[in-house]
């Protein structure tokens, strides 16, 4: 006769099982025990009945609770009622079947959304691989869509609208999952349809609040009766929820009243910080806006930015947006305001063999974006009607603030936010006439004590920032922006300018 060991490990395992349902931190009901038991059964002889197909389709059988440790939404799609949604981390608490890890090796999704008791929309999920481990499933979604219902159009702005607006708000998650496991000698099953509903709390956006004031890049007149304010910000975003909401706008007031509208282009909020533009446009014909440029050499600046009917062009989010409300600080003079980096670093000057003619150097720079990784775009170093010049700096009484050179408009260059790029271009020596010999002997005398000349910069620099297409007149001098002292490293070439001068 041949003795069965998987029947006695069979037979173990469910008598283990008995004994150990009384202690279980789980409450067990008749249908966690059959669940199970068909798991027992697939392990250990690789057959799944119509009863156990039965048994895990009922709602709070094998999966107990869900977790989403993050979620991506994106409202860009031409459909505002069917944004897509990914996730790169949700796990479900299983039953506990002691002795038993379930081999699931990959999950599809079937969910229902639904809040405060009203189904929302569907999220039809593609195959995804999925681990288990002491209980938990974990798995994820690549880009699936959230097809809201027709009825639901008003419960899904709601729903947006919490998000936004609270700290956490719980969510209702339902359906079914189909699991393929590996059974090693009896090979993969595949079992459709295992219901879950559970309740999860998704953290919320609490209203931004507060937006953190960064940096003022630009101070723009060019659209009549307004004076546009660029400014980088902070938002924090306190969620797992990653939103990608395309152009957003909010009614903007101070206390003195309604100044205007304040304008973030294609913004995606991650969890955490969120480097971005905000445009302020200053309506010149309210009163409020005028008085809350004057107040601001006296006292910080406080900006409600509340969502209106126009906050987006999707409707969906729209609606969703005008309970939003947050609060932006405007330091004193814009004072405090600070670049992420200085823009430019390791300065080096050579002379040419021309200069004693036409007095023309030739400058080396490394430029990098001082704008919170924001991609620049060098327009015109010497823009038309600048002045634009480097001049000498603590070096003595007097040559400290002699003119070096005059920038000269052939430096231009692109970088990324994080990356830097080296750059010759031409200067034109100044000063350069009889009167200023004795400075220029001492300067030189200075330049070969130690290879280096202090400089400061007046520098009206047109850069684009991020690609926007927009030209802006952003101040690249060292004194009163922070940037401290400047050395440019000259050579023993550097002597011959003495040549230049009659």
């Amino acid at each position: 006769m041949k003795f069965s060991l998987k029947a006695v490990a069979l037979s173990a395992l469910l008598s283990s099982f008995v004994i150990a349902a009384p202690v279980a931190v789980e409450k067990r009901d008749a249908n966690s025990d059959r669940i199970a038991a068909c798991f027992v059964g697939l392990i250990f002889t690789g057959s799944w009945p119509g009863s156990c197909k039965a048994a895990v389709a009922v709602n709070l059988g094998l999966i107990r609770s869900i977790t989403v440790n993050q979620m991506t939404m994106d409202f860009s799609p031409a459909d505002p009622w069917a944004p897509t949604t990914s996730s790169n981390s949700i796990v479900a608490t299983m039953l506990s079947i002691p002795g038993i890890t379930l081999p699931i090796d990959s999950v599809r999704q079937h969910i229902i959304l639904a809040d405060n008791d009203v189904q929302i929309g569907s999220i039809d999920t593609p195959w995804s691989a999925a681990s288990v481990k002491g209980g938990a499933l974990t798995t994820s979604f690549s880009t699936s869509t959230l097809n809201v219902f027709p009825a639901s159009h008003g419960a899904f702005s709601n729903f947006i609208s919490s998000l936004n607006t609270k700290a956490s708000h719980p969510v209702t998650l339902q359906g079914a999952v189909d699991i393929k496991l590996n059974l090693g000698i009896f090979g993969k099953l595949t079992i459709p349809g295992v219901g879950f509903k559970a309740t999860t709390t998704f953290a919320g956006l609490n209203n931004l609040t507060p937006i953190n004031y960064l940096f003022l890049i630009d101070t723009n007149f060019d659209n009549i009766g307004f004076i546009t304010l660029t400014t980088i910000v902070n938002i924090v975003n306190p969620s797992m929820l990653t939103l990608k909401l395309g152009d957003v706008a909010f009614d903007t007031a101070a206390s003195e009243g309604r100044v205007g509208i304040s304008t973030i282009k294609d913004l995606n909020l991650v969890p955490g910080d969120n480097y971005v533009l905000s445009t302020t446009d200053l309506d010149m014909a309210l009163p409020a806006a005028g008085a809350f440029l004057g107040n601001l050499g006296n006292a910080d600046g406080v900006l409600t930015l509340t969502g209106y009917e126009g906050s987006s062009s999707d409707v969906a989010l729209n609606a969703g947006l005008a309970a939003m409300k947050s609060v932006l600080v405007v330091p004193q003079n814009f004072e405090g305001s600070v670049m992420s980096q200085a823009p430019y670093k390791d300065w080096s000057l050579k002379t040419l063999p021309s200069t004693n003619t036409d007095f023309v150097v030739e400058v080396t720079a490394t430029f990098q974006s001082p704008y919170y990784g924001f991609p620049i775009e060098m327009v015109h170093a010497l823009d038309a009607g600048m002045d634009n010049y480097v001049t000498v700096s603590n070096v003595s009484p007097t040559t400290n603030m002699m003119r070096l050179f005059n920038f000269m408009d052939t430096l231009t260059f692109s970088v990324s936010g994080t990356g830097s790029v080296t750059v010759t271009f031409k200067g034109k020596l100044a000063s350069v006439v009889p009167a200023a010999k004795n400075r220029w002997t001492e300067l030189v005398a200075y330049a070969a004590a130690n290879g280096h000349i202090p400089i400061e910069f007046t520098w009206m620099a047109n850069i684009i920032v991020n690609n926007d297409g927009i030209n802006r007149y952003v101040d690249w001098g060292n004194t009163g922006t922070g940037l401290g002292n400047v050395n440019i490293a000259v050579g023993a070439d550097f002597a011959s300018i003495l040549n230049a001068i009659p």
